[in-house]
This record gives structure tokens, C-alpha cells and sequence, in this order.
């Protein structure tokens, strides 16, 4: 087979792939999201969601990658501002809105079995209540738990341990922190 006829019949698959994802500001179909993650990083928005008594809200995740307390986050769509993506991900983990300081705390990159990802840390504040407070009762927790925690959680999900500075409750580093894998 030649280079041409592979290009162009991998150009076809391709074009049905695209119209399987009729909007992909909506999300990707799981089979699609698995594929790009095999083949190009992602960019995603974590919340760091701090009270005025210094606490950090966490939501619990159990996953193929781990279980614990995590930061919420999400991966940002495709030509979608961050601010619209941290107020997505505030709805849809959180059941509330956020308004977030500016610049990101930190930017990591992240490689897992799962995928290559560069995750923004930002820095946000409730702006309005938790609307499904059921989230907040459940003990033990179940995926999509939220608790408030003074400090770096017992079971912190095994991915969000580079956050532990930001959650111990010391001072929060001066500027944005990059760190990359090397």
C-alpha cells in the first residue's frame, strides 16, 4: 500500500470520526476522548475551591487511576475560553459557581497511565451555595462526594499529591509555579 492510498483512506475514517462529533464543545464520545488522548496532550482547569477559614473543597473520585479526595477539574473543549471552562466545571462538579483569581497558581504536566496532560491550577472562591447539598453528606463517600478539608485529606487521590503545598493550609507559593516532566 502505498503512502497516498493510506493518507487518503485514514482521511476518510477520519471524516466519519468528525461527524460523530457533531459539537465537540460538548465533549468527545468516550471512544473518541480515548483516542485523543493516546495521540496529543490535553489541557485541563483545576479548582482549588478555599473558604475564608482556609479550607479546601474536595470532590471524591474513584477511577481506573485511583480513588480519593481531588481537586475538581476538567478538560478545557476546543476553542473555548478558560473562564467559560472553570464555570462548566464548577456546575458539573460542584453544583455551584466559582469566581477565580486571575492568573493560574501553577501549571503541571502530568504523565499517567492514563495520559499526557497540562493542568492550570487556579485559585477560586464559591460564589454561591453548593445547590445539591446531598453531595456534602455522604459518608463513607461515593464518586462525586464533596467534604471541605482543613489541610492535605487522608485519601488524597494519587494523581493530586503535587498539589499537597496548596493544601497543607501553609502559605500558597508567590506566583504561578511551572512544573514539567522531564
Amino acid at each position: 500500500m502505498t503512502d497516498d492510498h493510506v493518507a487518503g483512506r485514514l482521511t476518510g475514517q477520519l471524516n466519519e470520526v468528525l461527524k460523530a462529533v457533531p459539537d465537540p464543545q460538548r465533549g468527545l464520545p468516550e471512544p473518541v476522548f480515548d483516542f485523543a488522548l493516546k495521540i496529543t496532550p490535553m489541557v485541563n482547569v483545576d479548582l482549588l475551591v478555599r473558604d475564608g477559614e482556609g479550607r479546601s473543597l474536595l470532590a471524591w473520585r474513584e477511577d481506573d487511576w485511583g480513588r480519593g479526595w481531588h481537586i475538581p477539574g476538567s478538560i478545557i473543549r476546543v476553542d473555548e475560553p478558560v473562564a467559560r471552562r472553570i464555570a462548566a466545571c464548577a456546575e458539573a462538579e460542584l453544583t455551584a459557581t466559582v469566581e477565580a483569581d486571575g492568573a493560574p497558581l501553577a501549571m503541571t504536566e502530568f504523565r499517567t497511565a492514563r495520559g499526557h496532560f497540562f493542568s492550570l491550577l487556579f485559585l477560586c472562591r464559591l460564589t454561591g451555595p453548593i445547590r445539591n447539598t446531598a453531595l456534602l453528606t455522604q459518608s463513607p463517600p461515593r464518586p462525586g462526594a464533596l467534604a471541605w478539608h482543613r489541610g492535605v485529606p487522608d485519601r488524597l487521590y494519587p494523581a493530586h499529591t503535587v498539589y499537597e503545598a496548596w493544601l497543607s493550609g501553609s502559605e500558597l507559593p508567590p506566583g504561578p509555579v511551572f512544573r514539567f516532566t522531564l
